[in-house]
């Protein structure tokens, strides 16, 4: 009879995992979260600190570039121990992910009321440069929502735009919608869409009927008295209103009044750029003061870099207080004057037309009407119809459709000027 077999050993227990795995794995999460999300986020940062003093897209970048790499370079320069170099694995990689994040969080969240206007401008030069899907990333660090910027189909202006870049619609009211500016950012981002027909030129009177509705008189006051004013004209139809930053600047209340007769008491101050001599008010189309609802339509914007010298060019405005007055002439030149770019016409204008519309001979906004040159500062004799306007290409960098720093006229902000 066979013996049985002896039992077999028991399979040696399985060697329960290293306490520090689970450690190490989400370490190395973190930190590659980091590399893909904290790196461009704190250079979108340091590149908007750096837009606050110039423009330019080579110096923003050089800096950002030299700051998110140089600056945890040198932190862990510090950190690296000097006889033990075994301890110093990782530690570079590791000061540079917290360095990243930790810059990100204290320049776009603790910051946030300080920091946001300043990434929403570099949101606004991404999308200039055709850098869309940067953009929306700045404008996310700025708490910022753009609608209509998935789709890449730019909605046609009110009454046909030179082109697509130039449409800007305007739902009504705040209350569910703002400013279709993504249409803008949108076509700038790169849409590939056909441009549409531009419209026929027309008559000076033709186009004062359709345009002269849509143009406004301000009166800005400083306590119970008005102390100046000038123009504005409707670019939304939520009643967004562009006009020059010297018309209301210092003003503690703003009354806007159309041609029809309306009259606005509460007026909104969305932005205030003081370094192109802009601003936009905001007033509820639905509740004047005084007079009857309006129903009038924005003016459509072109694209001022197609501005040519010798094309026709009107002005309508409140020349020392004539309201709703008619000029005409020519473009004169496209120039750099004391640093900054012009367009220069020979419409005659007055004190009091400053932040009116030029308009060319299609009904679009080429410029904004800011001053005139009389030759008495440069020692000559007067000069006549020397006049310059801020390109509208200008205005449309401020349009959003989120406005962080709005507040009512005669209040204080906290975050200053944009």
């Amino acid at each position: 009879m066979a013996k049985p077999s002896p039992p077999s050993d028991p399979p040696p227990p399985r060697a329960p995992s290293p306490p520090g795995a689970n450690v190490s794995f989400a370490h190395g999460v973190l930190k590659l979260a980091a590399f893909v999300v904290g790196l461009p986020a704190a250079a979108l940062c340091v590149m908007s600190l750096v837009g606050a003093v110039t423009d330019n897209g080579y110096a923003r970048v050089i800096v950002a570039a030299v700051v998110v790499v140089g600056l945890p370079l040198v932190i862990a320069d510090r950190l690296l121990p000097a006889h033990d170099p075994t301890r110093a694995s990782g530690l570079v990689s590791d000061v540079c992910a917290v360095t990243w994040m930790l810059l990100t969080f204290v320049f776009a969240a603790a910051a946030g009321n300080a920091t946001r206007p300043l990434l929403t401008r570099e949101g606004d030069r991404l999308v200039t440069a055709n850098h869309g899907d940067i953009a929306r990333a700045a404008y996310l660090l700025a708490g910022v929502r753009l609608e209509g910027t998935a789709s890449p189909e730019p909605t046609p202006a009110p009454s046909g735009s030179a082109s697509a870049s130039a449409s800007v619609t305007a739902p009504p009211s705040d209350a569910g919608s703002t400013l279709d500016a993504g249409a803008v950012a949108a076509a700038d981002a790169g849409a590939a869409k056909a441009k549409p027909e531009k419209p026929a030129d027309r008559t000076p009177a033709e186009l004062f009927k359709e345009v002269s509705p849509s143009v406004v008189t301000l009166s800005a006051f400083q306590s119970s008295t008005i102390e100046g004013g000038g123009t504005g004209f409707l670019i939304g139809q939520d009643g967004t209103i562009a006009t020059n930053h010297h018309v209301i600047e210092n003003a503690t209340r703003v009354r806007v009044k159309f041609q029809g007769g309306a009259v606005f008491d509460d007026v909104e101050l969305l932005v205030d750029e003081p370094s192109v001599d802009l601003a936009l008010l905001r007033v509820d189309l639905s509740t004047p003061f005084d007079g009857s609802r309006l129903d009038v339509k924005p003016l459509p914007l072109a694209n001022s870099d197609e501005v040519v010298v010798g094309e026709h060019a009107i002005v309508i405005g409140n020349p020392l207080g004539l309201e709703s007055t008619l000029t005409d002439g020519l473009v004169s030149s496209r120039r750099i004057y004391e640093g900054r770019p012009w367009i220069q016409f020979s419409a005659p204008i007055g004190s009091g037309n400053s932040g009116g519309p030029v308009l060319n001979m299609r009904g679009e906004v080429i410029g904004v009407t800011t001053a005139s040159l009389n030759g008495r500062d440069h020692g000559a004799a007067v000069a006549q119809n020397l006049n310059l306007a801020v390109p509208i290409n200008e205005l449309k960098k401020l349009i959003r459709t989120e406005y962080p720093s709005r507040r009512k006229l005669g209040e204080r902000s906290g975050a200053g000027h944009w």
